[in-house]
């Protein structure tokens, strides 16, 4: 609440009328709505993983990470820095919000049409089709094609489906509209460890994903199409604008690629800061003929889940004074600078 007034609700959407846009429980995915300005959308992914078996798959089906049989009517979105609607966040406070789901378990790109026996149950490997279905039921619902300016966005899981996906997504959009990326915490780097689990969202007998996938990658990674899920790969092939607010002291990075015993020595954190903050220079900021952008900050922080709890945006300044949020806005409105 601002002044007295009220904020909007997201109020949620079903894409139940779409036979093959369902979670991994086969429960219809579904959609959030805040209305601001109809001609600027920000289609902004939720995270929260992914699953890389058919066991893993089968307990998170059981969870609101993989069902939205328990979603209630309508959500308050403000408690995230990218959604709130003040000075902090100059651009896209002035956007409709556009809150998707996640419930798929693989990035959003899961292309297997018939549900696959496991235990007992059947799961449904989807995600692929929930993107169709809602590009579908944005352009009859929120008559996408008078957008002028479209932001795709996501954080964690839903930032790595940017960073992989944002060409693939960007060729069903309106070809006059602006369309450019928006990815926080989710540039990974490709450690083997992480980046081959991955596999099962891939592969024919998993999630069959790699059809959404950059085909000049698959073709230079053959044998492992899962790395161009990895930030670190997928962001060289990017041909889409893309902005990237990442910690190199990413909490949940530290927990997946690194062992124990680097994560508790600050030399070997910051190493692997030092090469995180590297990659993003090379790959994505000058190794591409596109004008992507970057805030990079050195907080113990994934997504808005600092620590200590909660995030202080007006904490996270760069030299010239700019939150991460609003240096969104600069680099969007000039072409002067591109990384803070």
């Amino acid at each position: 609440m601002d002044g007295g007034i009220m904020e909007p609700l997201a109020r949620a959407r079903s894409l139940v009328e779409y036979p093959l846009a369902t979670c991994l429980d086969g429960s219809a995915a579904r959609y959030y709505v805040r209305p601001a300005d109809p001609r600027r959308l920000l289609i902004f992914f939720e995270g929260w993983g992914y699953c890389k078996s058919m066991a893993e798959c089968l307990t998170r089906s059981r969870t609101f990470k993989g069902s939205t049989k328990d979603d209630p009517p309508s959500l308050q979105l403000n408690s995230r820095p990218y959604f709130r609607q003040d000075d902090s966040n100059p651009l896209l406070a002035k956007f409709t919000t556009v809150f998707v789901r996640t419930c798929d378990g693989g990035y959003y790109s899961g292309s297997r049409q018939q549900p696959v026996p496991f235990n007992g149950t059947r799961l449904h490997f989807r995600g692929r089709w929930i993107l169709e279905a809602l590009l579908a039921d944005l352009k009859t619902r929120q008559d996408l094609y008078a957008a002028t300016d479209i932001v795709i966005g996501g954080c964690s899981a839903g930032g790595i489906h940017v960073l992989a996906h944002l060409d693939t997504i960007r060729a069903h959009l309106p070809p006059r509209s602006r369309v450019v990326g928006f990815v926080d915490s989710g540039f990974y780097l490709d450690q083997p460890w992480y980046s081959r689990p991955k596999a099962f969202v891939t592969s024919p007998m998993g999630m069959n994903a790699s059809g959404m996938l950059n085909s000049d990658c698959i073709a230079d990674y053959l044998g492992s199409p899962e790395s161009c899920l990895i930030g670190q790969i997928s962001s060289t092939y990017l041909r889409t604008p893309v902005f990237l607010w990442q910690s190199i002291f990413d909490t949940d990075q530290q927990e997946c690629e690194l062992s124990k015993a680097c994560a508790t020595q600050p030399a070997c954190r910051a190493a692997y800061g030092a090469n995180l903050s590297k990659a993003i220079h090379l790959t994505l900021l000058d190794n591409t003929p596109v004008r992507h952008g970057a805030f990079i900050d050195e907080c113990n922080r994934h997504c808005d889940d600092g620590d200590p709890p909660p995030l202080r945006l007006a904490a996270i300044r760069a030299d010239d004074g700019m939150n991460p949020l609003q240096a969104f806005h600069n680099w969007y409105s000039d072409t002067r600078r591109s990384s803070w």
